[in-house]
């Protein structure tokens, strides 16, 4: 399971749950479009990322 962890724009810290990286990509670019700071993934094997850099990794992919 991949954790998308980001703090809202009221400055709550906010952690989402996806399934595949796909997910996770999805969920880290909604995110920064509502405005969301210090987005960071992890992955299954607690590996820690922001979420731009994420996004990098693994959009190529999909886009």
């Amino acid at each position: 399971m991949y954790k998308v962890t980001g703090t809202d724009p009221t400055g709550r810290a906010l952690t989402f749950a996806c399934g595949t990286d796909l997910q996770a990509l999805d969920k880290v670019r909604e995110l920064m479009a509502r405005g969301f700071r210090d987005i960071s993934v992890a992955d299954p094997k607690g590996q820690q990322t922001n979420g731009p850099a994420f996004e990098r990794s693994v959009g190529l992919e999909y886009d």
